[in-house]
């Protein structure tokens, strides 16, 4: 039903820049979403319609999709960046976006959130940056600053990760899924029919589908993992394997 709504707003978008000939901008969409963008618009090829999609620095994760007809050049990206100077020691980025909330922002809104150790940038839509200026003093319980900065200083997010070392019976989605999360077969079979995995950022059900080298798997409530290498068979013939659990 979500995926419905989400394929009928970007349909409406697209439509618009066809009928009014305009540039047209989303919220801020999750790597699920800008999946579906890109299968709506890959349909209107043929139509000279292009698009972007721009999270405001070159490692987003969460991006604005720009629509616009072919012969149209956008002149400006609706996102702008905020830094928080503080220590983030005892703050985290769910401190950071609960108090962005706790504003009325709505998530969409909201791009990537960077925390490091002594300070943490916000990726905003623009037409939000200047209520959260004038508005956000705390985040968690600490008294905050917030102060623009520029795109190109946004800070490179610190990708954390362990890695696990498993051998697996075969490389279905169940398999891979209960080794890099460390729960039972049995259990991710389950979670993956209840629809809440993700291959790639698309949902799947079927928990024998096949996983590949370079694949991440998504599961909510536990996180990501990447099938980051198949490194052989072994002798009882297993199959070993790399997988990353993000942190």
């Amino acid at each position: 039903m979500k995926d419905q709504y989400i394929l009928s707003r970007f349909e409406d978008i697209i439509n618009n820049v066809l009928k009014f000939k305009r540039v047209k901008y989303t919220d801020f969409l999750s790597l699920a979403e800008q999946k579906i963008f890109e299968k709506v618009i890959l349909k209107c090829k043929q139509q000279d319609i292009s698009y972007i999609l721009d999270g405001g620095y070159p490692l987003a994760e969460r991006k604005i999709a720009i629509v616009y007809h072919d012969f149209l050049v956008p002149e400006d990206i609706p996102i702008s960046a905020l830094r928080i100077e503080e220590d983030f020691s005892q703050l985290s980025h769910r401190d950071v976006l609960g108090s962005l909330l706790g504003l009325g922002i709505k998530r969409q809104k909201i791009g990537d959130i960077i925390v490091k150790e002594h300070k943490c940038d916000i990726l905003l839509h623009k037409d939000v940056e200047n209520y959260v200026l004038t508005n956000l003093f705390k985040v968690g319980k600490r008294e905050v600053e917030v102060n623009s900065i520029s795109l190109k200083d946004v800070m490179a997010p610190e990708i954390k990760y362990k890695d696990v070392f498993s051998t697996v019976a075969s490389l279905r989605v169940d398999s891979i899924t209960a080794a890099g999360f460390g729960i039972s077969r049995t259990k991710a079979s389950e979670l993956i029919k209840s629809v809440v995995a993700q291959i790639n950022w698309e949902y799947v059900e079927n928990p024998s589908a096949e996983i590949k080298e370079g694949d991440i798997i998504s599961l909510r409530g536990f996180g990501r993992i990447k099938l980051e290498e198949i490194r052989g068979k072994t002798k009882k013939g297993r199959i070993s394997v790399h997988i990353l659990r993000y942190l």
